[in-house]
């Protein structure tokens, strides 16, 4: 499911964060109104006023409790650090994700909520509950590049593609929603190093891409190398070339299909060399030029390539391991000293959960200057997670594949293990804060989960906004909230 995105750094993750600088704390005051309504699950109208006020304190921390809390973890249940003053959760009883809505009218504005349609897993999320009043643009995820230049259907049949990709086109454009699509991804990526190695390739490539596009009436076109100069799934075909042939790429494709939107979705460690190092901004000066669009992956900072738990999509790295600094905040900071505009940048959010199974019921804490968390823990494996988790198998370089423990965020609330107001866990679950990341996390005897609540990504959202970033996306849109993407774009354009 969602792992077509995972694993960011399994073979170079130390490497490529040798070089980040620590990102600095940040106190966050955000305070949104909106006037929503709603008489039965997502049926909302213009009346009743939502109020979401939340304070992030840069310097707290958690709190033990000497009677052990729930779960048996010796902390406290729903620990706060430092209370935040008046705050609240939004007092949305459109918790579920009931699609039969009221559409909600958009509001044009210079910054854009975009989303990924998983079409692998249309089964799961079929059009017809595809929530388009929340999206300004939605990308098709994803197609896959094929040796002889043609443009793969990933798991789907060519029919099955085609029928599901005209009726997303059909329906987006009914809801003035944006449609494009991807190519690549985690297991899509093998052949990009070879299709742009020389300008004949490249020309031949941008145009099987374009002519894809036209084909089903898609308006842009997302390229999602994983990833250029460096090896991802492990089966690529990777070039120290890869980087500038990509620039060359995106430079053909805009030629090509100047009216086209031209987005690119990039790692959250910035544009490296084959050797994990930082480009400099002279070395990515084509793509900063040509691309509309720069889609940064903020998340997979954590999972099974990393020796404890942790944050799957840090706000920022307070408590993290030093070789892995990696944050939203430092990943904004990158892209902007590789000399891309705030206006091109776009922040992604995670719509899913990942989780590890503990060594112990205990958590120990960890504690960095005047910073206590307890998010960073040995673990012994990954477990089965939510309905539409990967399952154990081959990956399409045939290697071995296991669980990839993730769940679906509003699965978290279906099973039990988070309240619908999300400040409490159940089912064994205790649900922490951590103000060293500014992400929750839900912790049992055996089970630690990362996953973004409706405050952790508002506050991600008032982060993008006060960089003056495009606006921010959701990588799937099966997985958030309802709530949650509705206080996300509240906040993105108020």
């Amino acid at each position: 499911m969602v792992s077509q995105l995972l694993k960011l750094f399994i073979i170079s993750l130390p490497a490529l964060a040798r070089s980040q600088a620590q990102a600095q704390p940040n106190r966050l005051s955000v305070s949104i109104s909106s006037s929503t309504s709603s008489t039965e699950a997502h049926n909302n109208t213009t009346s009743t006023n939502v109020q979401y006020t939340t304070d992030l304190p840069s310097g707290s921390t958690l709190i033990p409790d000497a009677n052990g809390g729930n779960g048996g973890t010796g902390v406290n249940p729903n620990p706060i650090v430092n209370p935040p003053t008046n705050s609240t959760m939004p007092s949305d009883t459109n918790s579920g994700n009931n699609h039969n809505a009221t559409a909600i009218p958009k509001k044009t504005g210079a910054r854009k909520l975009a989303g990924y349609y998983p079409a692998y897993n249309a089964e799961g999320q079929p059009l017809s509950e595809l929530r388009y009043d929340l999206y300004d643009e939605i990308s098709f995820f994803a197609a896959t590049t094929n040796a002889n230049f043609t443009i793969g259907t990933d798991s789907l049949t060519q029919n099955e593609w085609d029928t599901l990709a005209f009726d997303f086109v059909n329906s987006c454009n009914n809801h003035s929603v944006f449609p494009s699509y991807t190519v690549g991804g985690w297991g899509g990526s093998r052949y990009f190093s070879s299709l742009v190695a020389t300008a004949e390739n490249r020309t031949a490539f941008a145009n099987s891409t374009i002519t894809f596009a036209k084909k089903y009436g898609f308006k842009g076109i997302d390229f999602d190398w994983e990833y250029a100069g460096i090896q991802g799934i492990g089966c690529n075909i990777v070039s120290d070339e890869d980087v500038q042939n990509q620039q060359l790429l995106f430079k053909e494709v805009k030629s090509q299909w100047p009216e086209g939107k031209l987005s690119t979705t990039q790692s959250i460690a910035g544009i490296r060399d084959p050797n994990y190092q930082r480009l400099p901004a002279s070395d990515v000066t084509v793509m900063a030029q040509v691309v509309d669009e720069v889609r940064i992956m903020a998340y997979d900072v954590h999972g099974s390539f990393t020796k404890t738990t942790g944050p799957n999509a840090p706000i920022r790295a307070q408590c993290a391991d030093p070789e892995n600094q990696l944050s939203v905040e430092s990943a904004i900071e990158i892209y902007l000293k590789q000399g891309f505009r705030p206006e091109q940048l776009s922040l992604g959010i995670p719509g899913y959960a990942k989780s590890w199974t503990l060594t112990k019921p205990e958590l120990t804490p960890r504690i960095v200057g005047n910073y206590t968390s307890y998010y960073y823990q040995n673990y012994t494996g990954i477990p089965a997670g939510g309905k539409f988790d990967d399952q154990p198998g081959l990956d399409v370089c045939g290697q071995k594949t296991g669980y990839g423990g993730s769940w679906l965020v509003n699965e978290l609330v279906d099973a039990g293990f988070l309240s619908d107001d999300e400040t409490s866990g159940g089912k064994g679950f205790t649900r922490y804060y951590d103000a060293c990341s500014g992400e929750p996390f839900l912790a049992s005897n055996s089970t630690l989960i990362s996953y973004d609540d409706t405050e952790s990504t508002v506050s991600k959202v008032i982060y993008a906004k006060s960089k003056g970033l495009a606006g921010v996306f959701f990588f799937d849109t099966m997985g958030p909230r309802d709530k949650t993407v509705k206080a996300a774009r509240t906040a993105l354009l108020d």
